[in-house]
């Protein structure tokens, strides 16, 4: 199974994914971590303070990953055993098992990018609160004003939906803990819930 959860900078992919990757045994793969890692950008724009991310190299790192784990051609129907001891209302965490097969989580704002998948989540945080959340770590005012617009625009869910279509799934984590949220992912994966793009709207932000 691959695994791809993706969203605008803050909206908690990697806590998110860290728990997410510990609780059911999967290899995360961080690729913020794997462009530093691998030098796999060209250059920095000193405006945003951005590495400018060479996309192809960085496809291919993925790909190189996948093949590896041998998960590009399995199938989630019928090879992975997930069982759910508890849901959100219960706040008690989901118990995944995936005793059948292997597992790869891709993290960042870019993973979506990645054409194998065999779900999307895009995570997606009101632009006030991420605005807080981005002031948080210090970064320049034209790095956090172009990526709360970036939310407000849906960037990441369309740009997602034109790659993988109904794979993709739309999380909101405004007002979820992380656990809620694993807990959110598990019914998706079990076919409990179903949480399609276009039901969030944040566009109201950038007439504020």
């Amino acid at each position: 199974m691959i695994l791809l959860l993706t969203g605008t900078p803050g909206t908690g992919k990697t806590t998110i994914s860290n728990l997410l990757a510990e609780k059911i045994g999967c290899q995360l793969v961080d690729i913020n971590h794997l462009v530093e890692e691998k030098h796999l950008y060209t250059g920095l724009d000193p405006e945003k303070d951005y590495k400018i991310v060479d996309m192809d190299a960085l496809e291919g790192e993925l790909f190189k990953i996948v093949d590896e784990e041998n998960v590009g051609d399995q199938k989630t129907d019928s090879s992975i055993d997930i069982s759910i001891n508890s849901s959100i209302d219960s706040g008690k965490d989901s118990c995944i098992n995936f005793s059948k097969t292997s597992c790869i989580i891709i993290e960042g704002h870019l993973s979506h990018y990645f054409p194998q998948a065999d779900l999307v989540v895009v995570f997606r945080t009101e632009p006030h609160t991420l605005e807080e959340r981005l002031k948080k770590r210090e970064w320049k005012a034209a790095k956090i004003r172009e990526n709360l617009e970036a939310e407000a625009l849906d960037i990441c869910t369309w740009e997602a939906y034109q790659i993988h279509g109904t794979k993709v799934h739309e999380v909101e984590t405004t007002n979820i803990t992380p656990e809620e949220a694993i807990n959110i992912i598990s019914e998706i994966i079990n076919g409990k819930k179903s949480f399609p793009v276009g039901n969030i709207d944040f566009s109201g932000y950038l007439g504020a």
